[in-house]
């Protein structure tokens, strides 16, 4: 809530929701609880949101994800369903994020 406001503010962007996506089990932090836990407790945080959601994608693969290949999981999921072109996360632009 509070990085929607703070990039709200800013002028420069228009957030137009939030993802959640817990780690695979596999990431190997310690002490880190299994992802069908994690998975259901993030999903009980933003029931009541309705910008935020959870993408379980990251915990079904069948092994741990770099940081770049969920980044462009997340891209490639948001031209699919809004039909937009969105910056290419291998290059930081100071354009906005949707063009």
């Amino acid at each position: 809530e509070r990085a929607r406001d703070y990039l709200h503010k800013t002028g420069r962007f228009i957030v137009i929701g939030g993802i959640v996506s817990p780690v695979h089990d596999s990431y190997g932090k310690t002490g880190l609880v299994s992802s069908r836990h994690r998975l259901t407790m993030c999903q009980l945080a933003v029931q009541a949101s309705d910008w935020i959601r959870v993408d379980p994608w990251e915990c079904y693969q069948d092994t741990w994800q770099t940081t770049c290949s969920v980044l462009e999981h997340h891209r490639d999921l948001m031209k699919r369903v809004t039909g937009c072109i969105l910056s290419n996360v291998n290059t930081p632009s100071m354009t906005p994020v949707i063009g």
